[in-house]
């Protein structure tokens, strides 16, 4: 009779917290997405900076049925002067295009994947950005804004100003240490 009250007391308890536990999850899922995509815009900029590439660094967004997805890359050169980027949407053999005759192909830095079943979301205000020239400056002074979400545990806003440097923000929900957005 004791070992049965006992074992329905710990039932009551493991109802009661594991959908609080689910959720911390999520959270700690979104927070580490957020702060991989801040080291790698950061890793963008510096990257520019260190090498001084003519054609670029550039971070590039997309989205599957299975997954969201972003890369950091150097641009090549198709020989006429115009920028190849890569796209982490396509297949893996043509994540990033070749240089053609002539032209410098776009290599890799970092891909990052993130699975429709993890219940984490990336949406970004622009596809694509790249830095340019000697200042790692963004590609027409352009900006980024990306949102990082989870099915109800809020969301987290990670973006670049316009000299290219990231900071983030809660939006939703309490992340620890991440401040909330004004």
């Amino acid at each position: 009779v004791e070992l049965m009250v006992t074992l329905g007391i710990v039932a009551v308890l493991m109802a009661i917290a594991l959908p609080s536990m689910r959720e911390l999850i999520v959270r700690k899922r979104l927070e580490g997405t957020a702060q991989a995509l801040m080291t790698d815009l950061r890793l963008l900029r510096s990257h520019q900076l260190q090498t001084r590439l003519d054609t670029g660094t550039g971070i590039n967004f997309g989205t599957t049925d299975t997954k969201t997805c972003y890369i950091v890359y150097t641009r090549g050169n198709g020989g006429g002067g115009n920028p190849i980027n890569c796209t982490c949407a396509a297949e893996a053999a043509k994540v990033c295009g070749d240089g053609g005759e002539g032209g410098i192909a776009p290599a890799p830095l970092r891909q990052v994947d993130i699975p429709v079943s993890s219940g984490v979301r990336l949406s970004a205000n622009r596809r694509f950005l790249a830095m340019l020239g000697t200042n790692a400056m963004p590609q027409g002074n352009g900006t980024l804004e990306i949102t990082v979400a989870g099915e109800s545990a809020g969301s987290i806003r990670v973006s670049t100003n316009e000299a290219g440097l990231p900071s983030m923000c809660s939006v939703s929900g309490s992340f620890g240490s991440i401040a909330h957005c004004p």
